[in-house]
């Protein structure tokens, strides 16, 4: 999904670190979101259901309950989290898929029902302190979601996640004890888009648009060429409002606003389903005898076997102008995965499974998950660092 979802023009994949959007992922990462996860960064992939079969099923199952379903998934690395507390103009339902997250789901809402422009956290609009003084729901206390576990969040409640968990350097700690990675779908159910408010508005905006009246500036202000009027400013307005209201109750009913709500969910739906059937056939083509260089990358799995790459291999690998061969590594695992990067380089003969790496080279590091392992692997046979033993 992570290849797909960054081959796609219309939805690659966000990056952010501890609430802050990366605003240069190409010229950091290459877009690459296994280099950003190194890096710190959590991956958020929207409409993941255009990029993988599984999610797309959900959504169209789903939409046999509800008018219409998508899905944004969230990869949070040890000891992060996405985005700074927020509230959502759609309902949502939260699937734990992998590790765990702790949630904080405020109490007081700021704003009842909000649309786009009012969702409090985002585009500079500040969650009131009142909500943070506010206490949090489930009893005050902070909730955390395991595998399996799914949580409603209705539209307007603030909320934010994270995978942070406390490290004292207490050496008997393991992975699990002290942080571990997260995987969470988010299924939105975009339900700001068809509220009264916002149908009989469309409906409404549109009546009064296409008439060539209500087009016309009005003839009222200080200046010399609104001065032909003969009627007075507020009589003219108490007119204007009385055609626009006899042009919305002759063309705004019940009948309309629901052709035009059905109108709605089929446009969107006809439109997800072509992109969820498609989602084969938009994968691009691989190289199958490839050891090194993107296609070759693209297959790893953490049972793969890796090695060091030859200099004719990595001579293979032509990058885009500009694009240095390197990784950014965030500080509490760049020595053991360099580490492993010198292991790799110092033994040429060496032929490991990509799960393996951090065991063989002696240590541990309960910052490194097995997606970690996976991102060093595929970042390193993308540069041509490594490269993949064939199976014979």
């Amino acid at each position: 999904m992570l290849h797909h979802s960054r081959e796609s023009e219309s939805s690659a994949p966000l990056f952010f670190r501890n609430g802050n959007p990366i605003t240069d992922p190409e010229e950091r990462y290459a877009n690459n979101p296994h280099a950003a996860y190194l890096d710190g960064c959590s991956i958020i992939v929207n409409h993941a259901d255009f990029h993988h079969q599984i999610i797309a099923n959900l959504c169209n199952n789903l939409q046999e309950t509800f008018p219409h379903v998508y899905a944004n998934c969230y990869l949070s690395p040890p000891d992060s989290h996405a985005v700074n507390a927020h509230a959502d103009d759609r309902d949502v339902l939260v699937v734990q898929v992998l590790g765990s997250k702790k949630w904080k789901v405020y109490k007081e809402v700021p704003i009842r029902g909000p649309f786009e422009n009012e969702q409090v956290g985002k585009n500079g609009l500040d969650v009131p302190q009142s909500v943070f003084d506010g206490g949090l729901c489930f009893d005050n206390k902070e909730l955390t979601l395991t595998k399996g576990d799914v949580l409603y969040l209705p539209r307007g409640y603030v909320h934010e996640a994270s995978t942070h968990t406390p490290y004292d350097n207490d050496a008997s700690q393991t992975a699990s004890e002290v942080t571990e990675p997260s995987f969470h779908i988010t299924l939105a159910i975009a339900t700001h888009d068809w509220c009264p408010a916002k149908l009989i508005t469309d409906a409404i905006t549109k009546t009064l648009y296409r008439n060539p009246a209500f087009r016309n500036a009005l003839p009222i202000g200080p200046c010399s060429e609104y001065g032909g009027s003969q009627i007075e400013p507020l009589d003219l307005l108490k007119m204007k409002i009385d055609d626009a209201m006899s042009e919305i109750k002759k063309n705004v009913t019940a009948e309309v606003l629901y052709e035009n709500l059905n109108n709605k969910y089929m446009t969107h739906n006809s439109r997800a389903s072509e992109f969820r059937r498609n989602i084969a056939s938009r994968k691009r083509p691989r190289e199958e005898d490839k050891c090194v260089g993107y296609d070759a990358a693209s297959q790893l799995t953490l049972d793969s076997v890796v090695r060091a790459s030859s200099a004719e291999e990595r001579g293979s690998v032509v990058l885009e102008e500009g694009r240095l061969r390197g990784l950014t590594v965030r500080e509490e695992t760049m020595d053991s995965l360099m580490t492993i990067v010198g292991m790799m380089k110092q033994t040429p003969s060496l032929k490991i499974k990509v799960r393996d790496l951090l065991h063989k080279a002696g240590f541990s590091n309960p910052m490194i998950c097995d997606f970690s392992l996976l991102s060093l692997a595929r970042c390193c046979v993308e540069f041509g660092a490594f490269a993949v033993v064939k199976k014979e």
